[in-house]
């Protein structure tokens, strides 16, 4: 049971927002334009019921070829452990997101786990668990980190369907969200206000809750994850800096 937890608490920070935006919001006169790949840096923290357990970094830097999205996190609670990494390549091709390529691996307590994808025009190439597939999609496909900036640009586009196919430990698979309200949140960066987001999910007893700041260029500043109504982890911004020449 702890093991379980301590993979949740891993797997709820691997998947926090790199950004996100509304467009009703993007006419405020004290919030600039909202842009999808702004370059930045971020730092948070991991939560499990008031105490802090690890945290975790992500960043969005220019390639000679296009993007990378990269981010990693660290655990440690009592005995465990957990270590993650992973990286998206990425370029934009007739204003569309396009992966390249990404990369995936987990280390510490337990079986450790790896995951490449390699996006090569009409196949998708995928190892997980050195358990290898060849995927041909039939609708625009991302990896487990690109449909995150995806979501975000939908957002901004003021696009009311947001969902995603992608592939995910050698599956296909769909994500969805819908708009929730706003809200003021309290977090170690500080006091902002933000805009709440859910993930939908069907017959499953846990609900994901992710709060966006428009005054941080829509960055993420609070995700929480509850399952059967008690919180099983949250996730907080400890710092975020922006590349000012991007």
């Amino acid at each position: 049971m702890i093991k379980q937890r301590i993979f949740l608490l891993c797997a709820l920070l691997s998947v926090a927002f790199s950004s996100v935006a509304t467009t009703n919001d993007n006419t405020t006169s004290d919030v600039p334009p909202a842009d999808s790949l702004k370059l930045y840096q971020a730092s948070y923290k991991l939560f499990r019921q008031g105490n802090e357990l690890g945290e975790g970094y992500r960043e969005l830097s220019a390639t000679q070829s296009g993007y990378s999205l990269k981010a990693h996190s660290k655990i440690q609670w009592m005995f465990l452990s957990d270590s993650r990494k992973e990286r998206s390549d990425f370029s934009i091709v007739d204003g569309i997101f396009t992966p390249k390529q990404y990369h995936f691996v987990r280390t510490g307590t337990g079986r450790d786990r790896e995951e490449s994808i390699d996006f090569l025009g009409e196949k998708i190439e995928t190892v997980y668990k050195s358990n290898q597939k060849t995927i041909r999609p039939i609708q625009l496909t991302f990896d487990p980190l690109l449909y995150q900036l995806a979501l975000r640009q939908d957002l901004i586009d003021g696009k009311e369907l947001l969902s995603y196919h992608m592939v995910r430990r050698g599956k296909q698979t769909h994500y969805q969200f819908e708009r929730v309200g706003k809200e003021t949140v309290n977090v170690p960066y500080g006091r902002v206000e933000a805009i709440k987001i859910k993930r939908i999910r069907k017959k499953s007893s846990r609900e994901t809750f992710i709060w966006v700041a428009p005054s941080l260029n829509y960055s993420v500043v609070k995700l929480v994850q509850h399952k059967d109504g008690s919180e099983q982890a949250q996730m907080q911004l400890n710092w975020i800096k922006f590349d000012n020449g991007k």
